[in-house]
């Protein structure tokens, strides 16, 4: 009885199994689908409102398609800027647009009356401001110095106008400061028609501290000429003979408006009639001895010596060396800047 109990449990649960892995498989082996795959169902209604109508057809060709409007001008563009700008400028003032009508007629009305400009009249002394002269140049007769006439009548005719002083002259006295020499510009000369110097200068003192005794008018040229032959010949030639220095040199003559000799059966105007000469009476050292330009005795050999020696260096400064052996110049050296056409020097 036994035998046969277990043998049925066992063939129950064999079929159990069995069971439960058929039904496995079955699930893993397929998946519904639950999509609807129907075709959807359209009624006559639905399939005559997609059609287009005839009527819709026609009306459609009928119709002619739509233009693109134009675009605007340029007044319609100002006249809607205008209206879209806000508030005018006349009403933003308070300004309106009657009243804005009102002055314009007014200005209308009224007449038209020309501006003329009033412009002050400045009033000056005729004696301030002089009529110009139409016989000068003012290009050729520019000076920086006043007219003036000392020692006669100025000539209209030689008279400076103010202006810019020329170039060599500027130089001339820019080498003179260099120097060192101690000069003042005075006022231009104008005497008759032989006479004059445009820009004159008075000589005070030379470089060493060389005193001129007295002072001395003569242009510009013949002052540096004479600056530079007492710097480089005269001191020097002093310094070596007397082993001291030269304290001032003694003049005796620049501008002077005059014929040659005085004016003695002369026509020749001298060379001291315009500024372009000077004369030289002697030499004081700075020992107090004086040395003057005369003929000396046979045992002078130091006063011979030096003045012979500044005698002919002269020559390479001056075109004209004149001295004691020329007449009328046994008294003093004569030295000018005569301009010759041969070009030579006249040295005697």
């Amino acid at each position: 009885m036994t035998f046969p109990l277990r043998r049925a449990v066992s063939l129950a649960a064999i079929a159990a199994t069995l069971t439960g892995c058929s039904i496995g498989g079955l699930m893993t082996s397929f998946s519904v689908d639950t999509s609807d795959k129907a075709p959807q169902i359209v009624t006559r209604s639905e399939e005559a409102a997609q059609k287009p109508q005839p009527q819709q057809i026609a009306a459609a060709v009928a119709t002619p398609a739509a233009k693109p409007e134009p675009p605007p001008s340029i007044e319609e563009l100002i006249a809607s800027t205008e209206t879209e700008a806000g508030v005018p400028i006349d009403s933003y003032l308070g300004v309106s647009a009657k009243e804005e009508a009102a002055v314009v007629a007014t200005n209308a009305a009224a007449p038209l009356t020309p501006l003329t400009p009033s412009i002050p009249k400045v009033e000056s002394p005729a004696s301030d401001v002089a009529a110009p002269d139409p016989g000068i140049d003012p290009i050729q007769t520019a000076s920086l110095l006043p007219l003036s006439e000392p020692g006669g009548v100025a000539s209209p005719q030689k008279g400076r106008l103010p202006g810019l002083m020329p170039l060599a002259e500027r130089q001339c006295r820019s080498s003179l400061r260099e120097m060192g020499v101690s000069f003042s510009d005075v006022a231009a000369i104008a005497n008759g028609s032989q006479c004059g110097i445009a820009y004159p200068v008075e000589l005070e003192s030379l470089s060493g501290n060389v005193a001129i005794s007295p002072s001395v008018t003569v242009n510009c040229q013949t002052a540096l000429a004479f600056a530079e032959w007492v710097q480089n010949d005269v001191a020097p030639a002093v310094r070596v003979r007397y082993l001291t220095g030269l304290k001032s040199v003694n003049t005796m003559g620049g501008y002077s408006c005059r014929r040659v000799n005085n004016g003695t059966n002369s026509r020749t105007w001298s060379e001291h009639s315009k500024g372009n000469a000077i004369d030289i009476g002697g030499f004081t050292l700075n020992t107090g001895k004086t040395i003057d330009v005369s003929p000396k005795g046979f045992f002078a050999f130091r006063e011979k010596g030096l003045l012979k020696s500044v005698r002919a260096s002269g020559c390479d400064y001056f075109n004209t060396v004149l001295g004691p052996g020329y007449p009328k110049h046994n008294d003093h050296l004569h030295f000018d800047l005569k301009q010759r056409n041969s070009g030579r020097s006249y040295c005697k």
